[in-house]
């Protein structure tokens, strides 16, 4: 783009010609960030809708009830956010067709960071609670995130503020501190809670395989469902510092509020699926066809890891003899071997009461009188 040109008072004819002569020397460069903007966008709402349809089915019911509502919030400014950018397309490349000085609007794109920074912002403070809570509850970096995030919101406010005394869009380079100071801000914000959040769950490892095998599992959502935005900020900042006023930046601006969707809306899904890799509520197999047994613990990978456990143990041998049977003396007795119970005598023979043999009886009292009987 050209210097900037203030087309205030000018005909439409003049308009038209300036606009010509700063966009088409290199349609495809200034005019194709638009469409692409456009096209990727409706891509994105795509993947949006079916996160809504599997979060709606899967884990709305025990879902908190502000997150509920946080939910329909996003997924509906995120669908009007793209009927938005489908409204603006048709108005540059349809009802306007073959008009450049369309593209010199200031109307539509004044109001995109305002719109980035009211999407940005719920997902940014729905990360910031968590990254607190990690933190033990650390109240100095929940202050600071809260601060970064309500400078980025008034930075949009004061670019939207000063969009009003431009005429035209050759003249958003004067808006180049407003802009640069909404880029940092918010990819500093992006940056901390990031970092923290990383920072708070690595500080969680136990030593436990289990444990740390969850803890790399949240790192690499963290990590996964963060860098979307991250990246498209920090993008739209390389290029900001290489050429202010082209309109490339444009395709990294439209595409920022969705990624900041579509991460949240990753982070709640991915709740359901560590939830039902807990539970083993399926035998899975692993890379040599085999089954897999599912981990017992909550929230604990498939994956089997080493978990040794050391037991000592000390065997104790004791051995006694035990005593013979005796039977009574009105019991008969018992046939045995030599490898049985014997029956042992409790009385000798000479003084058992079964011998009648009076001649041998121990009592013998009076057996030589008189009257003592034959």
């Amino acid at each position: 783009m050209s210097a900037p040109v203030d087309v205030a008072g000018m005909s439409d004819e003049q308009v038209e010609a300036i606009a010509q002569m700063a966009l088409g020397g290199n349609l495809g460069y200034n005019l194709g960030p638009f469409l692409l903007a456009s096209l990727f966008d409706a891509l994105a709402w795509g993947i949006v809708s079916q996160q809504y349809m599997t979060w709606w089915q899967y884990s709305r019911e025990t879902e908190r009830k502000y997150l509920r509502y946080l939910t329909h919030v996003l997924t509906l400014a995120a669908f009007g956010y793209t009927v938005m950018l489908i409204a603006y397309v048709m108005q540059n490349f349809v009802y306007n067709f073959g008009e450049f000085k369309i593209f010199m609007n200031i109307k539509w794109a004044q109001l995109f960071p305002f719109i980035d920074a009211c999407l940005a912002a719920p997902v940014q403070a729905f990360y910031a609670e968590r990254s607190f809570r990690l933190n033990n509850r650390n109240y100095f970096l929940l202050c600071l995130i809260a601060l970064l995030m309500a400078g980025s919101l008034s930075t949009t406010i004061w670019l939207l503020v000063s969009c009003q005394a431009l005429t035209n869009l050759l003249q958003a380079e004067l808006m180049t501190p407003q802009l640069r100071s909404w880029q940092v801000i918010t990819l500093a914000t992006d940056l901390l809670i990031t970092t923290s959040i990383g920072w708070g769950l690595w500080q969680s490892r136990t030593g436990w395989s289990d444990t740390d095998a969850l803890v790399k599992k949240l790192l690499m959502i963290t990590w996964e469902t963060q860098l979307g935005p991250t990246l498209l900020m920090l993008a739209f900042v390389i290029e900001f510092s290489i050429t202010p006023p082209a309109s490339i930046g444009i395709f990294f601006e439209l595409l920022i509020p969705k990624a900041y969707v579509i991460g949240y809306l990753a982070t709640l899904n991915s709740r359901y699926n560590l939830r039902r890799e807990g539970r083993g509520g399926s035998s899975q197999r692993d890379g040599g066809g085999g089954l897999q047994k599912p981990n017992t613990y909550a929230l604990g990978s498939h994956n089997l890891q080493q978990a040794t456990v050391r037991v000592d143990t000390d065997t104790y041998v004791e051995s006694y003899a035990m005593q013979p049977h005796r039977f009574g003396i009105n019991r008969t007795g018992v046939r045995t071997t030599d490898n049985d119970l014997y029956e042992l005598k409790e009385h000798d023979d000479t003084e058992s009461a079964e011998n009648l043999d009076y001649a041998q009886n121990l009592s013998k009292r009076n057996l030589n009188t008189k009257d003592s009987p034959v």
